[in-house]
């Protein structure tokens, strides 16, 4: 790799997105509780291949668990998967994820998916504990440990914008009974930890997520929006783990009752060592074959090879956090694509490459464009922060962008930024 060119700063844990995502499933417009007598909860599923690729997210809704969401649209969903939920699963979950075959679920140490009497809960905690016990499937509390500067750095790549009021969405969520439910969650003895660890795992989660706040082109019902911008959020999360050196993208494939089977991320091809592929953009081009454009593979292309569901259907929607380039444009017509939704891009395309946005009004039966709302974005551009590469790194070099724009080189190999 050429001296000079930065190597990608991501989420450094696949556990950690895909956490994540699960805790802001249960966020969902569609997400409710299937009784008085339990909690609303995300899921997200995890293919048992080598690179754990996202084939569904999903959440509860009115007389039917998260779980049960997941087995009841695609039955082979969960076999040999690993499963991450918002909440410990109930009894009735656990028999689920047991006959689906699932290989190991993960949960967030919140309050358990039944509530209740305490008595209740706890037996019904002990039933869970003694079924997975009994099966193949491994269960264990899950908490990301991912570092907040770098979680930063992630963010201002990614472009996110967060405005004010959005700035400590889920840091206030903390639980104010910490004790009780590791007590219930056979957890005494860490709670000081788990507390330190969940505070930075959602301070972290929420310097990830876009802003839900901005204008649709097309004026929708205001339920629809809702969910619109609860997918673009995903797809922020889903492009923290780009390996991009110069930007995270994200998508998602949606169908009409808000079930996602698919999911991607910019990035190389599986199995390349980063760094032995050009990693350079196409303005600091200098001679052939030095570019990263033919060996990087678009979100797009990446959500549609590895959906789930393998048949779209009339009303699936594509959700992408960037306009899809004219290549990425043909992916989703063949694959049979009809409605799409994807951020505004905050800079003019080149005079020299075709607007994308132009040929999908052409050639798109629906395709709606999201303009978030102006905001500052709390993880700043790299221009603002260099004190912070410097407290990070110790050591920082400046120079200018193509633009003329002075930013802050870190010297460190590891978060090189251009």
């Amino acid at each position: 790799m050429e001296r000079g060119y930065k190597i990608a700063t991501r989420l450094g844990n696949k556990k950690d997105m895909c956490m994540f995502l699960a805790l802001h499933m249960e966020r969902s417009p569609m997400c409710a509780s299937p009784s008085e007598k339990f909690n609303k909860t995300g899921i997200v599923v995890c293919g048992s291949d080598k690179i754990h690729k996202v084939v569904a997210m999903s959440c509860s809704r009115e007389n039917v668990h998260a779980v049960q969401h997941v087995i009841l649209n695609d039955p082979g969903a969960l076999c040999n998967s690993t499963v991450y939920l918002s909440r410990k699963p109930c009894s009735t979950c656990t028999t689920f994820l047991i006959q689906g075959s699932v290989s190991s679920v993960y949960y967030w140490p919140f309050s358990p998916e039944l509530k209740g009497e305490d008595s209740a809960v706890e037996e019904d905690l002990k039933q869970v504990d003694q079924m997975f016990l009994r099966s193949h499937v491994s269960s264990s509390v899950f908490l990301p440990i991912t570092d907040f500067k770098t979680v930063s750095m992630v963010a201002c790549r990614t472009k996110r914008h967060k405005c004010k009021k959005c700035s400590s969405h889920y840091a206030e969520a903390m639980p104010k009974d910490m004790l009780k439910i590791c007590s219930l969650l056979n957890m005494q003895g860490c709670t000081k930890i788990s507390v330190e660890q969940m505070k930075n795992a959602l301070d972290c989660l929420d310097c990830l997520l876009h802003c839900p706040h901005g204008e649709f082109e097309k004026k929708e019902m205001d339920d629809v929006e809702k969910r619109h911008a609860h997918a673009l959020q995903l797809c922020y999360l889903l492009a923290a783990r780009s390996d991009d050196p110069d930007r995270g993208v994200g998508c998602t494939i949606c169908s009409q009752n808000g079930y996602f089977f698919g999911a991607g991320y910019n990035g190389y091809p599986i199995g390349a060592i980063y760094a032995n592929l050009p990693c350079v953009g196409r303005r600091n081009k200098k001679k052939p074959g030095t570019t990263k454009g033919p060996v990087l593979i678009h979100a797009e292309a990446n959500a549609l090879l590895f959906r789930f569901r393998k048949k779209i259907e009339e009303n699936d929607i594509l959700y992408s956090s960037k306009p899809p380039c004219l290549e990425c444009q043909n992916y989703i017509h063949y694959a049979g694509v009809k409605k799409m939704v994807f951020v505004q891009e905050s800079i003019p395309s080149s005079s020299i490459q075709e607007d994308p946005t132009v040929s999908l009004k052409k050639n798109f039966e629906y395709n709606q464009q999201w303009k978030p709302q102006d905001a500052e974005c709390s993880a700043s551009t790299l221009s603002e922060q260099p004190e912070n590469f410097k407290e990070s790194t110790g050591e920082a070099t400046e120079r200018k962008d193509d633009k003329g724009k002075h930013i802050y080189l870190c010297k460190c190999i590891q978060c090189t930024y251009l």
